[in-house]
């Protein structure tokens, strides 16, 4: 395979994951730092709750893995051309010094480093986890998928595209959702929250929580971080208050992957549209 054979493989990949956006191959676009033309291997533009996101491609066919400094120079282009997200795709991987670069970025850039083996495995389409009335309609963060089962007495599941449960619950790396009804039980987010970490510090120590509140585009989202004694790792989670219910999310991961997973669950939360059910026997997906 030639580079140009590779960069347009990646395009139509892309194309496949992202069926209702906008996917440009080998587009221009000018850049607000430089000040000029710069070149996007694949730019991906849609809609997502009145909000138009961007996300830059950038197909590198190398040799060996990407190293630290093909991240930074990925990073500051993204930053030029003004993107969401940045996605760098590679087919042989990454090393340790560059995957950390990108997953402790303090931008607002969402980066993921993807081998060629992983593009096999992005799926993009929607869900629609309710309870009774009440639903929402949601979107698997990038690279993810929505597993119907509702194990636990939860909505749904959410980890990576490849994995079943057991992998993901063995990599410590999942997220389930749910919707807590406000007109039979009426807390906020907050107190949603504080209720949950009560419960869990009945069987265990809760070394560290930390609950915030803040906007997004035009929604109010509320999040927590919660260290647990010896519990399975860290868990975030992230709210979102709607008419008569609360839909929530609530992740499982190790430090080495939190920054990008939180970003990536207050995005599905964030994006979230409420949906009334006109008739729903019980809860599914």
């Amino acid at each position: 395979m030639t580079w140009q054979e590779y960069e347009k493989f990646v395009f139509e990949q892309i194309k496949d994951s992202f069926p209702n956006a906008v996917c440009e191959f080998n587009s221009k676009v000018f850049g607000k730092y430089s000040r000029g033309e710069r070149q996007c291997d694949v730019l991906v533009t849609q809609n997502i709750a009145g909000e138009k996101i961007k996300i830059l491609v950038d197909a590198k066919y190398y040799s060996k893995k990407i190293d630290v400094k093909a991240v930074e120079d990925f990073i500051s282009m993204c930053n030029d051309v003004d993107v969401s997200e940045g996605i760098l795709v590679t087919p042989k991987g990454y090393s340790e010094l560059a995957y950390n670069r990108a997953e402790n970025d303090p931008s607002q850039i969402i980066l993921d480093i993807l081998s060629l083996e992983d593009l096999h495995h992005l799926q993009g389409y929607m869900a629609i986890p309710y309870s009774g009335e009440f639903g929402c309609l949601i979107q698997p963060a990038f690279g993810w998928i929505i597993d119907a089962n509702q194990w636990f007495g939860n909505l749904a599941w959410s980890y990576r595209k490849g994995f079943d449960f057991n992998r993901a619950y063995k990599e410590k790396e999942f997220s389930y959702f749910n919707i807590w009804n406000t007109i039979e039980d009426p807390l906020t987010s907050k107190e949603l929250f504080e209720q949950q970490v009560e419960l869990l510090a009945e069987t265990s120590t809760v070394i560290e929580n930390t609950i915030e509140t803040f906007n997004e585009g035009d929604k109010v989202l509320t999040t927590r971080k919660t260290i647990i004694e010896n519990y399975l790792a860290p868990e975030y989670a992230c709210a979102v208050e709607y008419d008569g219910f609360i839909f929530f999310g609530v992740l499982v991961s190790e430090n080495n992957r939190e920054t990008v997973n939180f970003k990536k669950l207050i995005k599905v939360i964030g994006q979230s549209l409420p949906i009334n059910i006109d008739y729903a026997p019980h809860n599914t997906v």
